[in-house]
């Protein structure tokens, strides 16, 4: 008998989740801006959130955020 690739219970072990958020650096090349432009759009209203020290940005709220400007 053939031995068949991973299971699908082996697959979702050693997947990684999908992130639903770029870190500071992530959205800068995202949007293509320098960090004080993305401090400055920040000031402005672009959405961000903190997750213990480090700002984060949510992909939905980014796309969202372009759309409305």
């Amino acid at each position: 008998m053939k031995k068949q690739g991973k299971s699908d219970q082996d697959k979702e072990r050693t997947e990684k989740p999908e992130r639903i958020f770029y870190t500071f650096l992530e959205t800068q090349e995202f949007l293509g801006v320098s960090h004080q432009t993305l401090y400055k759009l920040m000031r402005e209203g672009l959405p961000s959130h903190k997750i213990g020290k480090k700002r984060v940005f949510l992909k939905e709220d980014l796309t969202r955020w372009i759309k409305e400007h």
